[in-house]
């Protein structure tokens, strides 16, 4: 099924022209609202489960099966899949999240502390590593679904938290007081060793609406880059719901600097590898020349709208416009990438109308 008629498009006003349209829309509206119901749209992009709906959750293609062979198994037990993916480095998930940690002769190194589990991962790394104290947290950034249940290691005797300092001002600010503040906070790149292992930390840009942090560790091949990509599937709605679509772009010239094997990216249950980095590059950059070759016809399919619509509705004629637009780029993204990556008819909407907006207001 190509889902692709039920997305909320934002209102944006980009031009005087439209906004003078707009004033006058209003006003038509406004001397029109006692003269007729007002009609009722559906705003969502709404997953039904009415058979009949056309966008029936059934009508949605499954998980394809390269990506089902490599997710790992969950641990009935711990709720849990533990991997050692090099010697002394661990890959932790849930099957939605992920983190792992680093185990060296001085001690561990953890990165992040995902709220779903983190309250298991105290035991599961005494388990692990049961002669080894816990030296240091590394916050990817500053986002509560990744780092938001660090309060489990706040007691630890001489435990310290590193982050860029722009994440710590952030903390600083939240109401969240469970929430242990960095210790050691850093601005531009950061790089210490610790038990012999190198770790690297570059500040970055490509998610957060502050500040974002490649770690690497070198000697393992393990990049971490949180809420980037997700192995095997296209991006999270509007790429990774990323602050700025631009310096999304760029991140993959960025992360593909690295020599990497590993590839940790937050999300989901596979670890991913620098082919996974290659292909959704690929998809993103595609999304994007798909999108922009149709907003030539951008505000021509406006004024048509509008012309429709009696030009009694601004906003209406640059939603039907915005939608037209999307419709057409999800259906050609849908088409080349349904056999490549998985969910790529739950998102390809998403993705077509954030780079919509993107260029209308570039």
């Amino acid at each position: 099924m190509k889902a692709h008629t039920k997305m909320t498009a934002t209102l944006l006003l980009a031009t005087p022209l439209l906004a003078g349209l707009s004033a006058i829309a209003w006003a038509t509206a406004a001397m029109a609202e006692t003269q007729s119901p007002k009609p009722q749209f559906n705003t969502g992009n709404d997953i039904g489960y009415d058979v009949n709906d056309p966008s029936y959750f059934a009508n949605y293609a499954p998980e394809l099966p390269a990506m089902l062979a490599r997710m790992p198994e969950i641990s009935a037990d711990t709720g849990l899949h533990l991997s050692e993916i090099e010697p002394g480095l661990f890959f932790v998930t849930d099957g939605v999240y992920q983190s792992s940690f680093l185990v060296t002769d001085e001690g561990i190194v953890v990165f992040d502390a995902p709220p779903s589990y983190a309250h298991k991962l105290p035991d599961l790394i005494r388990k692990t590593a049961p002669d080894s104290q816990i030296r240091y947290l590394i916050y990817s950034h500053n986002h509560s679904d990744h780092i938001g249940g660090a309060g489990v290691f706040a007691k630890i005797e001489g435990l310290d938290i590193i982050a860029n300092e722009r994440t710590a001002e952030s903390l600083g600010k939240s109401d969240r007081t469970d929430l242990p503040l960095p210790t050691i906070t850093f601005s531009g790149d950061h790089q210490f060793e610790f038990g012999g292992v190198p770790i690297e930390i570059a500040t970055a840009s490509f998610h957060a609406e502050d500040v974002d942090t490649i770690i690497y560790l070198p000697d393992q091949k393990f990049v971490m880059a949180v809420d980037t990509i997700t192995p095997g599937e296209v991006p999270f709605m509007n790429f990774g719901a990323t602050s700025d679509v631009g310096a999304y772009m760029t991140f993959f010239d960025t992360i593909l600097e690295y020599d990497f094997e590993h590839l940790l990216s937050g999300h989901v249950s596979v670890l991913g590898m620098r082919e996974d980095v290659i292909i959704n590059r690929d998809y993103a950059f595609d999304v994007r020349q798909t999108a922009g070759k149709m907003m030539t016809t951008f505000f021509d399919e406006f004024e048509t709208a509008f012309a429709n619509f009696e030009y009694k509705n601004a906003n209406l004629g640059y939603r039907a416009a915005i939608e037209s637009v999307r419709r057409q780029c999800a259906e050609e993204i849908i088409d080349r990438w349904q056999d490549k990556l998985s969910v790529v008819d739950v998102w390809a909407d998403s993705h077509c109308e954030t780079v919509i907006l993107y260029n209308i207001m570039h």
